[in-house]
């Protein structure tokens, strides 16, 4: 059975070939920022939204496997495109060539992109009354941000309690019951 975790890298693999079309416009003469303000944007959100939408299905099928009490239907956030335009301003002044620009934009976007699938998960483990909150999972591959963050082991109770990413994250948020 596919994890979480491993769908949201498959949504990410489709946004990343919607970006690599994006790529060769860029590389057949189109104004690389010009493109980046006007399709980037346009693929967090839609992709941001699959990811959510398959997110708020786990999180439901998550609480009928521990038998959680109540009813609740989890919800995806609403799809946003999470600041993609600061992204590709801070991404074309920062990049030195054509290779470094495409690494910090796929890197946003995927950020981008998981932030959906994880705050559909923290958000749902704070409204439902089944859950005590969310807590943050590794994939074992985590940074040293990643590590100390883990290494606390909290469980976030408050909407206030916002998941700190960084580009190619890999970890998310997973409810922790009553």
């Amino acid at each position: 059975m596919p994890t979480l975790r491993s769908e949201t890298t498959k949504v990410v693999a489709l946004a990343n070939r919607d970006l690599s079309r994006l790529w060769r416009l860029v590389a057949d003469g189109a104004n690389a920022d010009e493109a980046l303000h006007d399709l980037l944007p346009a693929i967090v959100r839609e992709y941001g939204a699959a990811g959510g939408s398959m997110a708020a299905e786990w999180y439901d099928q998550q609480r009928e496997k521990v038998d959680a009490k109540g009813r609740f239907f989890a919800a995806p956030i609403p799809a946003d495109d999470r600041g993609t335009h600061a992204l590709v301003g801070w991404a074309t002044a920062t990049a030195t060539d054509d290779a470094t620009l495409k690494a910090l934009i796929l890197g946003g976007a995927q950020r981008r992109i998981a932030d959906h699938v994880r705050l559909t998960v923290a958000s749902n483990s704070i409204d439902d009354r089944a859950a005590k909150g969310w807590r943050r999972v590794g994939d074992g591959n985590s940074c040293e941000f990643c590590s100390m963050l883990l290494g606390r082991g909290a469980v976030y109770t408050e909407a206030s309690a916002d998941f700190s990413s960084h580009d190619h994250c890999g970890c998310g948020a997973e409810p922790d019951w009553l």
